[in-house]
């Protein structure tokens, strides 16, 4: 049910997005969210930057971000992803 609803959420983003003359989009998540990357990707979005030691800069700002995610894996980088507006998108 989560999906049906950030889908929803997602398709109308990229929709308004369209309709103000975008071509792109694009989108920053961290190295820990696999539920994420997997969502988008499934999505047609593709990972084009991953931007090292980003999170630890981040939290200079946000001092709350935790050091390791409750899977255990260090967060410390952001990677970002891009989707091109009006493409087909791949079936999976």
């Amino acid at each position: 049910m989560k999906n049906k609803f950030r889908n929803g959420h997602l398709k109308q983003a990229e929709k308004v997005a369209s309709e103000k003359g975008c071509h792109n989009m694009k989108l920053i998540t961290t190295n820990i969210n696999l539920h994420a990357l997997g969502f988008y990707q499934k999505r047609g979005y593709r990972i084009v930057k991953i931007i090292q030691n980003a999170v630890p800069k981040a939290r200079e700002i946000k001092p709350g971000i935790p050091l390791v995610a409750e899977n255990g894996i260090p967060i410390c980088d952001e990677i970002l992803l891009k989707n091109t507006l009006g493409k087909k998108k791949p079936r999976f």
